[in-house]
């Protein structure tokens, strides 16, 4: 385990609350990553050993384990937040704290994937961010990215957990397009917790902005019955819903 000198932080803003609670056997955890699954499939890209793999803006660790026990690799976990990556657990990598916009040139096309997984809505200028990411991507990398989508559901909750906004295939077409990246696949998932959403944006209409800890706890903590019954509609939608028009999520490939 290695940890870089640390850097000054990104502009993002991650609510503390949420990573303690956001734990592997929460229904959108597991989702996120089943739905990663499938897409890596269908694009042929085979995380193997010989691979390198970042995943940036790490948080908790919770997609790097999932990665890690299910291919049998390792990867390199890296977030500008010291406390934040002493969150990570049962590390096979190299636990890296880190400023990309810092561009470490012995970090320059060293990576043939990175994940960026529910970051850049945290981040005031994401085209810069993702400039800065590209750095880091060999030449032909994949560059694989999740992030919460419409933002009409933007609701006191994204502001509690230091979302700046959400997404739409638009968004990210107009993006993509000012850096010269090449989008192989953008679908969204999450079609059934839509109306979840914005039941969530109602209910949560009522708090006060500045009572984060509660606004956390009512819009992402589950008891075992409601998370149990979100997995079910998980596993049907993957089923039968494979093409969404829409979803309170979407995920990304791009190639470099």
């Amino acid at each position: 385990m290695k940890i870089i000198k640390k850097s000054k932080s990104l502009n993002t803003k991650m609510n503390q609350k949420w990573l303690d609670s956001a734990g592997v056997k929460h229904f959108w955890m597991i989702w996120r990553f089943k739905f990663l699954l499938n897409l890596l499939k269908s694009q042929r890209i085979f995380c193997n050993k010989k691979m390198k793999i970042m995943d940036l803006g790490c948080g908790n660790g919770i997609l790097s384990n999932q990665l890690e026990n299910k291919f049998n690799i390792k990867i390199d976990r890296v977030d500008s937040n010291s406390e934040t990556l002493k969150l990570n657990k049962n590390i096979k990598g190299k636990l890296i704290c880190y400023n990309i916009k810092n561009k470490n040139i012995k970090l320059k096309n060293k990576y043939d994937i990175i994940f960026l997984f529910d970051v850049i809505e945290h981040v005031s200028n994401d085209k810069l961010f993702l400039k800065n990411t590209l750095f880091h991507l060999k030449n032909d990398g994949f560059l694989i990215i999740n992030v919460p989508s419409i933002q009409k559901l933007f609701s006191k909750y994204d502001h509690a957990v230091g979302h700046l906004r959400r997404y739409g295939k638009k968004d990210f077409l107009l993006l993509t397009n000012k850096i010269n990246l090449k989008v192989l696949f953008m679908k969204y998932w999450g079609f059934s917790l839509l109306p979840i959403l914005l039941i969530r944006k109602i209910i949560l209409s009522f708090y006060k902005k500045t009572d984060y800890n509660k606004i956390v706890d009512s819009g992402w903590k589950t008891n075992t019955i409601l998370n149990n019954l979100l997995k079910i509609i998980m596993y049907i939608e993957l089923k039968l819903n494979k093409n969404s028009l829409i979803g309170s999520s979407l995920m990304l490939v791009l190639k470099k």
